[in-house]
C-alpha cells in the first residue's frame, strides 16, 4: 500500500513537471504561433508582483503585432511558480518581450531576440489568410 501512495506521488509530481515543462517549450515559433489567439512584441513599461497572488505582472508597449487585434499597451499576468520553473527571470523595464495570449486567458512571455521575431514575421508571411495549422484551435 505504502510503494502504491509514493507511485501515485511522484506521478503527480511528474505530470505537474511535465505540464510546466510544455509551458516552457515553446522555442519554436511556429509552436507560439499556433498556441496563441495574440502574438506581439513589445518593450516592457512596467514590471509588478502581486506576492498574495503569487502573480507575475508586466506592461507592455505593443511594438509589432504577429497576430490577433493590434492594439498599443497591454497588461498580462502569468503565475510566479511558471516563470521560474521555465527558468525565466522578470523582465526589466525597457525590455524587449514576446508576449503570447491564447483564448482560455492564459499568457507568457519571454525575452524577444531580433532573430526570432524574423523567423516570426516568416512563418506569419508563409500562411495564407484565415489558414489554421493542424491540430490547432485557432
Amino acid at each position: 500500500m505504502k510503494l502504491t501512495l509514493r507511485y501515485l506521488l511522484v506521478a503527480a509530481i511528474l505530470q505537474l513537471a511535465t505540464g510546466w515543462a510544455q509551458a516552457c517549450l515553446f522555442t519554436q515559433p511556429e509552436r507560439w504561433y499556433d498556441w496563441a489567439s495574440a502574438l506581439f512584441s513589445g518593450e516592457v513599461t512596467k514590471v509588478e508582483q502581486d506576492r498574495q497572488k503569487s502573480l507575475d505582472i508586466i506592461t507592455v508597449r505593443v511594438v509589432e503585432t504577429f497576430k490577433g487585434p493590434a492594439g498599443d499597451i497591454a497588461t498580462v499576468q502569468i503565475p510566479t511558480r511558471l516563470r521560474t520553473a521555465c527558468g525565466l527571470d522578470l523582465p526589466a523595464v525597457g525590455a524587449q518581450v514576446l508576449v503570447a495570449l491564447d483564448p482560455g486567458n492564459d499568457s507568457a512571455w519571454v525575452p524577444l531576440k531580433a532573430s526570432y521575431a524574423e523567423l516570426l514575421r516568416e512563418y506569419k508571411n508563409k500562411l495564407q489568410p484565415g489558414e489554421k495549422r493542424p491540430g490547432t484551435t485557432h
